[in-house]
C-alpha cells in the first residue's frame, strides 16, 4: 500500500459514490441530501495520501491496465500533486457536509443530478493531479471539465444558466486545444517528427528546439489561463458562478483554479523544465497576473450580485498567484535563489489560501441568497440581526481576502512583497521596473479588496433591512454552519501558525528546485516567523494577536468608564422624523469614486430619468469592455467567415467530390515531397 494507491481508491470511491447516490435518489424520488456526507471519507482518504507523500517526499508511480491500445493510463504522485490533493481533499470536506444542508429542500432530480456530478467532479480533479502522461491527464482533465459544466447547468430550465453553461464549455475546449498543442510541442521535440512518447517522464528529458520551449510556454499559459480565469480570457468566470448552486461555485472557485495553476506549474516547471525558462517568461507571468488582479477587483467593486462579485475576486486572487510564481520564474532564472523560493513559497501559499476563504465566502454567500431568494446587495441589510453565525463566518472569510493580519491572506501577501524586495538585485532596469510595477498594483489591489468586502459587509450584514425578505431571514442549518465553521478555523489556524503550512511545502519546492527554503525559525517556530533572515523580516501573528486584544481590551475599559454615566437619548435622525432603509449607503455609493477615476476599466450604460416620471430613478450598468472591444469583434469576424463558408455547402455529390479528390491530391503530393 503506497499514498498513490490510497488516492487512487478514494477518486474510484468518488466515482462510485456518485453514480450510486444518484441510483438511490431516483429509485427512492427522495432528495436523500445525507448521501453528501458519503463522500466525506474519500475527502479524508485524499488528505491522508497527500500528506503521507509529503512526509517522505518520494515519487510513487503506477501502469493502470487499461486505457486504448498502446494509451494505458500512467499515475504517478510526487510533492507537487501531493500539495495540491491536501488541498483538494481538506476543502471537499466541508464544502460537502455544508451540502448535506444546502441541498435538504432540493427537488429530487435535482438532487440526483447533483449527487452524481460534484462527486464524479472531484474524482476527475484528483485524476489531473495524478496523470502521468499524456493521454491519462487530458482524460481526466476533459472529464473535469464536462462534469463542472453538467454543474453549472443544474437549473437548466433558465435561459441564462444555458448561456453561461455553454460559454464556460467553449471556453474550457479552447483552453484544452491550446493545452494539446502544447503537449504536441513537447513529444515531437525528444526525437525529431512524430510522437514518440506520451510520458512524462519522457517528455521531461527531451532535447527540444529552440523555438519549442517560447511556444509551449505561450501555448500552456493561455490554455490553462483559460481555465484560471485569467484577462483577457476571464469572460466565463462572471457568468458561470452565479449560474451554478453555491458548493458547486465553492468547489469551481476554490479547487478547479487551482487545478489550472497546477497544470501550469506541472508544464513549466515539470515538463518543459526550469532549465528552458527565461527572465522573460517570469516576466510575462507577471504583468499578466498584475493586470488580472487589478481587473479583477475593480470590476467586483462594482458588483452588486455577491456571487459575480466573488467571481471577478477569484480572478483578483490568481493573479495574486501569478505575481508570486512570476517572480520565482523571474529570480531563479537570473540566479537569485533566495527570493525566488520565496516567491514559489507565497504562490503555493496563496494557493492553499484562496481555496480556503473563497470556499467559505462562496458558501456564506449561497446560504444568504438560500434564505433571502434576494441577489442584490442593495436588497440587504440587517443579516447579522437574523443571521448570526453566517454573518461572523463571511466576515473571517472577508478579513482573510483582505490580506489582514493575523488570518491566512496576510501571510502570503507579505511573502510575495518580501520577494519583490529584492528588485534591486536584478540587473535590467526593465525587470526590476516589472517587480515594482507588480508589486505596487499588488498593494493597490490588496487596498481596494478591502474596501470591497467593507461595502458587501457594511451593505448585506450591518444596517437595518432593505427589504422583507431580508427581515424574515433565518440562519442555516447545522450542518452548513459546521462546514463554513471549519473552514473558518482553517483561516485561522494557517494564519495563526504558517509553519505548519510550510512543512508541506518545503518538499515542494525542494522537489522542482532542488533548493529548501531558507526558514531560520528552528527554535520557535509558532512564535516568530521570518522567511529570510531575523534582520530583514519577522513576523509574529501570536504578539500579533496578543498586541490587538490588550488594545482593545484597554479601550473597552476606558470607554466603559468613560460613558457609564453618560446620558442616553435616541440617535439623530439628520432632521428626518424617521430613519428608512433607503437612508442608508447603497452599494453604488462605495464604487463611485473608484469608477470614476478607473474609467477606461469599464464600459457604463446609464438609464437618466426621463422628466415627468412619477418615482424617477437613476440606473447605470458597468459592461465588461472585453466584451464589446475583443469578444464582440471576434464573435461578427466568425459569423461572417461562416456565413461565407456556408456557401460551399450547396447539397451536389458532384461538388464534395471534387473537394475530396483536391484534398487527397494536395496531401498525396505533400507527403511525396516529405520522402
Amino acid at each position: 500500500m503506497t499514498p498513490l494507491s490510497v488516492a487512487f481508491f478514494a477518486l474510484l470511491a468518488w466515482m462510485g459514490l456518485g453514480l450510486a447516490g444518484s441510483i438511490m435518489v431516483r429509485a427512492s424520488g427522495k432528495p436523500l441530501p445525507f448521501l453528501f456526507s458519503l463522500s466525506i471519507l474519500p475527502g479524508l482518504a485524499v488528505v491522508v495520501s497527500g500528506l503521507w507523500a509529503l512526509s517522505g517526499s518520494s515519487v510513487y508511480s503506477r501502469t493502470l491496465p487499461f486505457g486504448l491500445p498502446g494509451l494505458s493510463l500512467q499515475l504517478a504522485q510526487d510533492p507537487l500533486s501531493s500539495f495540491f490533493l491536501v488541498v483538494l481533499g481538506f476543502v471537499s470536506i466541508p464544502v460537502l457536509l455544508f451540502s448535506t444542508g444546502f441541498f435538504r429542500e432540493t427537488p429530487p432530480e435535482k438532487a440526483g443530478w447533483l449527487l452524481l456530478w460534484i462527486p464524479v467532479f472531484l474524482g476527475t480533479m484528483g485524476g489531473v493531479l495524478l496523470a502521468a502522461d499524456v493521454f491519462t491527464f487530458l482524460l481526466f482533465w476533459e472529464g473535469m471539465a464536462l462534469a463542472s459544466f453538467f454543474l453549472v447547468l443544474t437549473d437548466m430550465e433558465e435561459g441564462w444558466v444555458r448561456n453561461a453553461g455553454f460559454l464556460y464549455l467553449l471556453m474550457a475546449h479552447i483552453g484544452t486545444g491550446l493545452i494539446l498543442l502544447s503537449f504536441i510541442l513537447l513529444s515531437t521535440g525528444q526525437n525529431g517528427p512524430g510522437l514518440s512518447s506520451l510520458s512524462f517522464e519522457d517528455i521531461t528529458h527531451a532535447i527540444l528546439p529552440r523555438w519549442v520551449p517560447w511556444s509551449v510556454f505561450l501555448l500552456s499559459l493561455a490554455g490553462f489561463g483559460a481555465k484560471a480565469g485569467i484577462v483577457p480570457l476571464h469572460i466565463w468566470l462572471p457568468e458561470a458562478h452565479p449560474a451554478a448552486p453555491a458548493p458547486v461555485s465553492a468547489l469551481m472557485s476554490g479547487l478547479m483554479l487551482k487545478i489550472a495553476i497546477y497544470g501550469l506549474m506541472r508544464v513549466d516547471l515539470g515538463l518543459l523544465g526550469i532549465r528552458h525558462i527565461v527572465p522573460g517568461m517570469g516576466a510575462i507571468v507577471m504583468i499578466i497576473g498584475s493586470l488580472s488582479a487589478l481587473f479583477g477587483v475593480l470590476h467586483a467593486l462594482m458588483q452588486h450580485e455577491p456571487k459575480r462579485l466573488l467571481a471577478y475576486h477569484s480572478i483578483e486572487n490568481i493573479g495574486i498567484i501569478l505575481i508570486g510564481f512570476g517572480l520565482f520564474l523571474l529570480f531563479w532564472t537570473t540566479g537569485h535563489f533566495v527570493p525566488a523560493t520565496v516567491a514559489f513559497a507565497a504562490s503555493l501559499f496563496h494557493v492553499l489560501n484562496h481555496a480556503l476563504f473563497k470556499s467559505l465566502l462562496f458558501l456564506g454567500a449561497g446560504s444568504v441568497v438560500q434564505k433571502t431568494g434576494l441577489h442584490d446587495l442593495n436588497a440587504l441589510g440587517g443579516l447579522i440581526k437574523n443571521m448570526p453565525f453566517t454573518s461572523i463566518f463571511f466576515l473571517i472569510g472577508a478579513l482573510s481576502i483582505s490580506g489582514l493580519p493575523p488570518l491566512n491572506g496576510f501571510i502570503s501577501e507579505w511573502l510575495t512583497f518580501q520577494s519583490a524586495l529584492w528588485s534591486t538585485s536584478l540587473q535590467q532596469s526593465f525587470l526590476q521596473s516589472v517587480v515594482v510595477l507588480s508589486a505596487a498594483l499588488l498593494a493597490l489591489s490588496g487596498a481596494l479588496t478591502a474596501m470591497c468586502f467593507v461595502k458587501v459587509v457594511g451593505v448585506s450584514f450591518l444596517g437595518n433591512a432593505r427589504s422583507p425578505q431580508a427581515e424574515r431571514a433565518r440562519e442555516t442549518g447545522l450542518p452548513e454552519k459546521t462546514g463554513m465553521g471549519i473552514l473558518s478555523l482553517a483561516c485561522i489556524a494557517a494564519g495563526l501558525l504558517p509553519f505548519l503550512v510550510f512543512r508541506l511545502l518545503d518538499p515542494v519546492v525542494f522537489s522542482l528546485t532542488g533548493d529548501a527554503l531558507p526558514m531560520p525559525i528552528q527554535n520557535h517556530p509558532w512564535l516568530w516567523f521570518s522567511p529570510i533572515s531575523f534582520r530583514q523580516a519577522q513576523y509574529s501573528p501570536l504578539l500579533i494577536v496578543f498586541f490587538l486584544a490588550l488594545v482593545l481590551g484597554i479601550l473597552f475599559l476606558a470607554t466603559r468608564r468613560a460613558y457609564s454615566h453618560a446620558r442616553v437619548a435616541p440617535t439623530w435622525n439628520c432632521g428626518y422624523p424617521a430613519r428608512r432603509p433607503r437612508m442608508q449607503d447603497t452599494a453604488d455609493a462605495f464604487g463611485q469614486p473608484v469608477r470614476r477615476f478607473f474609467a477606461p476599466f469599464f464600459r457604463m450604460e446609464r438609464t437618466i430619468p426621463v422628466p415627468g416620471d412619477t418615482r424617477p430613478e437613476y440606473h447605470l450598468n458597468v459592461r465588461d469592455p472585453f466584451w464589446s472591444n475583443l469578444y464582440g469583434p471576434l464573435l461578427q469576424m466568425v459569423v461572417f467567415i461562416s456565413e461565407k463558408a456556408e456557401k460551399i455547402r450547396n447539397r451536389r455529390i458532384s461538388q464534395y467530390l471534387l473537394y475530396s479528390f483536391v484534398t487527397l491530391s494536395l496531401l498525396l503530393l505533400y507527403f511525396e515531397e516529405r520522402s
